[in-house]
């Protein structure tokens, strides 16, 4: 792999941790960055990270490899990331477009391919698919486990392999814009939205039982201020986009990417944590209803 410019202004270090007397701790070594020194995680020795330069390098072998265009980088000390995977899950993550945007309902879908890798650890290498609604910039993001399985189950990732697996990636967008498409012709009503909205704040089978006033009375504040606001998200995107499994997947991504309390608003935030969560639920609701 031709090394080119490193798309961060930081790598990462890996030093020897000494105990009292100065001497090297046998088995570990600390990982930090070189920018500010700061430490990211102490490792056993066998642990092999990647760089930042190696994951530049990657990325932009496998973007000139497929046609992937308008790369952007980030870490998880942006603004935009931090806090969002925890101050121990440091990730860094390269996005870029690989297939014209879907028009849906009169709406443009802009898909991306995210790559990224972690630190410590806690997340290896992996690849996703990030969504956005140009009509509302509603966020959806997932990552392809098919893909993952056909890599290797630690950081030294070999780009032959991703672009000889790229097409597990376009099968995967492939299915997700044709659920999203048949999304708009399965008409929901009143109960399938309240069903939704039970699954969504985890509501037990007693509380779904109950009448508005006994909810009222009963729930925490918490879950009933959850539940009205997830509901003025799905009822604006069901009033434009109709009574459909559409409108409330909608509904649902345009609260937890505009509404939901949560640090963080980019890929990271809608790939891993609650926003994903809440997501998945939706998603997956929704093909129940297909």
């Amino acid at each position: 792999m031709k090394k080119g410019k490193n798309a961060f202004n930081w790598d990462i270090k890996q030093t020897a941790i000494l105990d009292i007397h100065g001497n090297p701790i046998k088995g570990y070594k600390q990982i930090t960055r070189d920018d500010d020194n700061s430490s990211i995680a102490v490792m056993k020795e066998s642990y092999t990270p990647m760089t930042t330069q190696q994951f530049s390098d990657t990325a932009n072998e496998v973007a000139n490899s497929i046609g992937g265009t308008g790369l952007e980088f980030k870490d998880w000390n942006d603004n935009s990331v931090n806090g969002q995977m925890g101050t121990n899950k440091p990730v860094v993550t390269c996005q870029m477009k690989i297939s014209e945007p879907l028009e849906i309902a009169g709406s443009k879908i802009e898909g991306k391919l995210t790559i990224g890798v972690g630190f410590d650890g806690g997340r290896s290498f992996f690849i996703g698919h990030t969504n956005t609604y140009l009509r509302c910039t509603n966020e959806f993001s997932s990552i392809v486990k098919d893909f993952k399985s056909r890599l290797t189950v630690n950081n030294m990732v070999r780009v032959e392999d991703i672009i000889k697996n790229i097409q597990t990636y376009k099968d995967y967008e492939k299915s997700l814009y044709e659920n999203f498409e048949r999304f708009q012709n399965v008409k929901v009503d009143e109960k399938i939205v309240q069903e939704c909205l039970a699954r969504l704040v985890g509501l037990t089978v007693e509380e779904r039982a109950m009448s508005i006033k006994e909810r009222n009375n009963e729930l925490s504040t918490q879950k009933l201020n959850k539940m009205d606001e997830i509901l003025a998200s799905i009822r604006p995107e069901m009033s434009e986009l109709g009574n459909n499994a559409w409108g409330i997947f909608n509904g649902v991504t345009h609260y937890s990417t505009h509404i939901m309390k949560s640090r963080g608003s980019n890929e990271l935030s809608t790939m891993f944590g609650a926003k994903a969560k809440i997501n998945k639920i939706a998603y997956d609701f929704c093909l129940e209803l297909l």
